[in-house]
């Protein structure tokens, strides 16, 4: 396909390989685009598992690609040397993978790995070559792929090993997506794990019909077999059907990661039960000195084919969180922490200085029908090594039980001893009915992602199945306020089903921390009795004290009501307990912000966005901010971003837009989101406040205080933002002011 060449780049002296296509291609317009093309992307990647691209261009008729010089040697020549040790290949197949993912996140697809495309250097690094840059011969898909098979030549041992690795749908000639390269992988890994080929036969169609219609790991096969865990990993690799693999390299990376972990534990043997081993690794050390028992538990990664599926593991991360944080004796990162790795493939020493813990647990879940399979290990951050592990292979009505059995096993490994309370207090749950859960776990997922109206459909359907199901009723209530605030449902309707929904939460649980924190945050959007609002948040901290969310929101409030020093205080607490959530830091700023103190204001509000630069509460928050420095054009751009993240559905940050608009002078632009939100209104619900907001902001203050008397009526402005906030001190000068001032004192 091309010649390679050793080189020397005389202005950064350093040797280099040279690439150039062959000469019957150079007269090929398409082939020349989709060489520079694919190059560019390429060389963009820049990752220590892709072989770097440095230059490329034509020069005296030549199409040249230069890239680093690599030591060592193809997979192809390492395994035709003989069989690869199992924790070797397992090393191998991790960074394969690894620089998988990373291609794959920048929308680069292979399409033709293979071991001649995977390079071992001399120090063990292995290094994807050719990312599609050859792949020029057979038919086009419809998104531009090359599907057919990429037989270069007539070797025969060439066009096998080229066609052996190919996915069943690059097989049928249709389209194929990064799966496609999941499946080829697979077919390697396989490879290297037992010194066989996955698909092999005497032909190339034979072999392609073996692609097909084969499972190599059903065949009887001479030589090394595979491990049930890494049977497992392959066979979801090799799936024929793209929707039934990892959809993933990055969970492909997780899954083979964990699997390297228990490799370099020893080998500890399962406990022999058929459901599921645990496995304790002797000789390890304890949690690191100096953090005493404490643990964070990572996102359970979402191995299910169906990707809506990760509501499931989010949810039995959040269940597994709350079992442990009932041990008195451990300390457990908050799920906002924990969250912010989510996705990430970060080093557990890193995530446990981060968080401060001396353990992790992550794992994985796969759901397929009434099937799950759970995977669970704790890491010490010390070393690496883990303490425990286990896979549990159950049906959906088991999930309770595998839940409370992984808190147990932790507990267990740590040395913790449970007292009788806290044994009790880890099986405790609010309903016995799985599908009630199921939905309940939709339900936290959607409100997570600020996802209202999905969220408060899915809490209803939780309580349909199970009415004295408590945390159902506290998610469908905090899920009503941030609807009812943020555009979407008549404040008043909101109002009156949320006070309905606490109200029956304190009838079932009055001392659940979580209710008494609903019952505060209902206050504080609508009730507006601050004398209540402070009672709950604190009697939430009293049942919780090691809880961030009710010393947060009462930050807030005290913040926002004249009591700067005591907000301030509360919401650095929060921030204590939830080192990474930018919510949690956002009150610790709109503390400062109350206070009038805008520049301390500012330096909290960047330290939130640099922990989370896409979370809508910092973002529109930090603009209010921006507001008061004169920083029209940040204002701008942060709430820019905020329309951006909600898909323009959220009607308030099309509001404070048109404010900050109108504000920085740009009269035309508030003009036109005032015309969007009036249109809006006409056939949805737009709350009176949110007007008020772009009237103020163009100076039309009677304008303005008739849609805050409009807004107060209906319950949807804060009566502290009228009375206290600093975004509305325009209209307190208006004449009609004290007499509404009187009229919305807290009921």
């Amino acid at each position: 396909m091309g010649e390679v060449y050793r080189a020397r780049d005389s202005r950064l002296e350093r040797a280099v390989a040279v690439k150039v296509l062959p000469q019957e291609l150079l007269s090929d317009a398409e082939a020349l685009a989709r060489f520079e093309r694919e190059a560019k992307a390429v060389a963009a990647l820049s990752h220590p598992n892709i072989l770097a691209i440095h230059d490329f261009g034509r020069e005296g008729g030549v199409a040249y690609a230069v890239m680093e010089l690599l030591e060592g040697e193809t997979l192809r020549e390492r395994l035709d040397a003989g069989p690869i040790p199992q924790r070797k290949a397992l090393d191998y197949a991790l960074q394969a993978a690894q620089g998988l993912a990373a291609a794959h996140e920048r929308g680069v697809i292979h399409r033709d790995l293979k071991p001649q495309n995977l390079f071992v250097t001399r120090d063990g690094i292995v290094k994807i070559l050719d990312f599609g840059l050859v792949k020029l011969r057979g038919g086009a898909g419809p998104d531009g792929a090359t599907n057919a098979p990429t037989t270069p030549g007539t070797k025969t041992g060439m066009i096998l090993g080229t066609v052996g690795y190919m996915s069943p749908e690059q097989v049928r000639g249709a389209p194929a997506d990064h799966r496609s390269d999941i499946f080829s992988l697979g077919a390697v890994i396989f490879e290297m794990l037992t010194a066989r080929r996955a698909f092999r036969a005497d032909s190339d169609v034979e072999t392609m019909m073996s692609i097909l219609r084969d499972d190599p790991l059903e065949a009887s096969v001479e030589g090394k077999s595979l491990s049930a865990e890494l049977a497992d990993i392959v066979g979801h690799c090799l799936e024929k059907s793209p929707d039934e693999r990892f959809q993933t390299a990055r969970d492909l990376a997780f899954a083979l990661r964990v699997a390297e972990r228990e490799s370099r534990g020893g080998g500890a043997p399962s406990s022999g039960r058929s459901e599921g081993g645990s496995r304790p690794i002797s000789g390890t050390v304890p949690a690191t000195e100096g953090l005493g028992r404490s643990i964070a538990v990572l996102p359970f990664r979402n191995l299910s084919p169906d990707r809506e599926s990760e509501y499931f593991s989010d949810g039995v991360t959040e269940e597994i969180i709350n079992a442990l944080s009932k041990i008195e004796a451990l300390r457990v990162a908050s799920r906002t922490s924990a969250f912010a790795f989510k996705g990430k493939d970060d080093d557990v020493r890193k995530i446990g200085a981060a968080l401060g813990v001396g353990t992790v647990l992550e794992g994985s879940v796969r759901q397929a029908g009434k099937r799950i399979r759970i995977s669970a290990q704790l890491v010490n951050v010390a070393d690496g090594y883990h303490l425990w592990s286990e896979r549990y292979d159950r049906q959906m009505e088991d999930v309770f039980e595998v839940q409370d059995e992984i808190a147990r096993s932790i507990a267990e490994a740590l040395k913790v001893r449970l007292l009788p309370a806290e044994e009790a207090g880890i099986s405790a749950r609010g309903t016995t009915d799985v599908e009630a859960y199921n939905h309940y776990l939709k339900g936290l997922y959607y409100f997570n992602r600020r996802e209202p109206a999905e969220a408060i459909a899915a809490f209803e359907k939780a309580l349909a199945r199970d009415p004295r199901y408590t945390e159902a009723y506290t998610g469908l209530a905090d899920a009503l306020c941030i609807h009812g605030f943020y555009g979407g449902i008549d404040t008043r309707v909101a109002f009156a089903r949320a006070r309905a929904a606490t109200e029956k939460a304190l009838e079932l649980e009055p001392d659940a921390a979580e209710v008494q924190l609903s019952v505060g945050i209902v206050e504080h959007y609508y009730g507006w009795d601050t004398v209540r609002e402070e009672a709950a948040f604190r009697r939430a901290i009293t049942l919780a004290p090691r809880w961030a969310p009710p010393y947060s929101w009462l930050g807030l409030m005290l913040g926002a009501s004249g009591r700067a020093e005591e907000g301030i205080a509360m919401a650095r607490r929060s921030v204590e307990l939830e080192p990474l959530s930018a919510n949690a830091q956002t009150n610790v700023a709109l503390a400062y912000f109350g206070a009038r103190r805008f520049e301390e204001a500012d330096a909290e509000f960047r330290r939130a966005l640099s922990m989370d630069p896409n979370s809508l509460y910092p973002l529109w928050s930090f603009a209010m901010n921006c507001l008061r420095l004169s920083k029209y054009d940040e204002a701008v751009a942060s709430l820019d971003r905020a329309v951006e993240l909600t898909g323009r559905r959220q009607t308030f940050y099309l509001a404070l837009l048109g404010s900050t608009h109108a504000a920085a002078g740009n009269r035309q632009r508030a003009m036109e989101l005032l015309d969007e939100l009036k249109a809006r209104s006409s056939h949805e619900y737009v709350a009176p406040f949110f007007f008020a907001f772009v009237y103020i902001g163009l100076g039309d203050l009677d304008e303005a205080m008739a849609y805050v008397e409009k807004a107060c009526a209906e319950r949807n402005a804060f009566f502290w933002w009228v009375r206290e906030f600093p975004t509305w001190e325009a209209i307190r000068a208006h004449p009609r002011f004290p007499a509404l001032l009187s009229q919305i004192a807290p009921a």
